[in-house]
């Protein structure tokens, strides 16, 4: 009789050490989320860092002042312009507007030039993806670059036709990814560069 209260003593111990064993490895009292999950969160985490990269903001933007241009072929090239640029790259400022220039040597006159900054940072591709958009509009490719954007050192250069109530317009318009801006220059209708020859 007190040998099996003895080994009562002894087995006791050693039931709750089991019990204790089989509660931590069941799992129970464990919350979900006190650790980083490896593999769920890791796939989305590396998405968020691809997208960053890709839409990351142009600093230049936050500090751009919008500009208003001061003669009406300018306003109307903007209310044409300006639409395209804000839905492909999410907001778009122009910076600086100026009118009429001096002649060239080849007699070619810029009309207008108008420069955009846009809300995210300029890469070499961004420039077929904005052809493409302005191409999407309505707007025409002209013979004095070529029906396709041409690529020099980083910037893309196109040139295109557009119309509005008001005249006709040719356009070379630069995506600048050193300055971080998109420049237009407006060109007096006529040229020879916009026949072709």
């Amino acid at each position: 009789m007190v040998q099996a209260h003895k080994g009562s003593f002894i087995a006791a111990p050693l039931l709750f050490a089991a019990l204790f064993f089989i509660f931590i490895g069941s799992g129970c009292g464990k919350r979900e989320g006190d650790e980083p999950t490896k593999y769920r969160s890791q796939a989305g985490l590396e998405k968020l860092t691809m997208q960053a990269q890709i839409t990351q903001n142009n600093p230049k933007f936050s500090f751009a002042r919008n500009v208003t241009p001061a003669n009406p072929s300018g306003k109307d090239i903007d209310s044409i312009i300006r639409p395209v640029l804000v839905r492909t790259f999410k907001d778009a400022r122009l910076v600086s507007a100026k009118g009429p220039e001096a002649p060239q040597r080849d007699g070619e006159v810029v009309e207008d030039r108008l420069v955009y900054s846009v809300n995210v940072l300029l890469r070499e591709p961004d420039g077929d993806k904005l052809h493409a958009a302005f191409r999407s509009v309505g707007f025409v490719t002209s013979p004095r670059l070529g029906s396709k954007p041409t690529h020099s050192r980083g910037n893309v250069y196109m040139s295109l036709f557009r119309s509005t109530s008001l005249r006709g317009y040719s356009f070379v318009i630069v995506v600048d990814t050193g300055k971080q801006q998109i420049e237009l220059e407006s060109y007096r209708l006529g040229s020879k560069y916009d026949r072709l020859m």
